[in-house]
């Protein structure tokens, strides 16, 4: 028996360091993400990876559209996978 296949989008995102850097992500996304991560660097730079599941690929990509509409991101990558 095999278990059934989950779908989730992967984004990369990466915005200058502030007080409300995560915030500013994390108003583009509609509903509470399944996982987010960051790592802040020396450059001043904070990476944010967040897991986003049950999402429809169309939602996933206008999502990274508009976090690479907004000034505050200087990066924003997707990625599809399976788990």
């Amino acid at each position: 028996m095999t278990a059934p296949f989950e779908i989730a989008n992967r984004f990369d995102v990466l915005v200058a360091q502030g007080p409300h850097a995560l915030d500013t992500v994390l108003s583009h996304f509609p509903l509470a993400p399944a996982r987010v991560n960051t790592a802040r660097h020396r450059d001043g730079t904070l990476s944010v990876t967040i897991i986003a599941k049950n999402l429809a690929e169309a939602n996933a990509r206008a999502i990274q559209h508009d976090l690479k509409q907004d000034t505050k991101v200087l990066r924003a990558k997707l990625e599809h996978y399976v788990g």
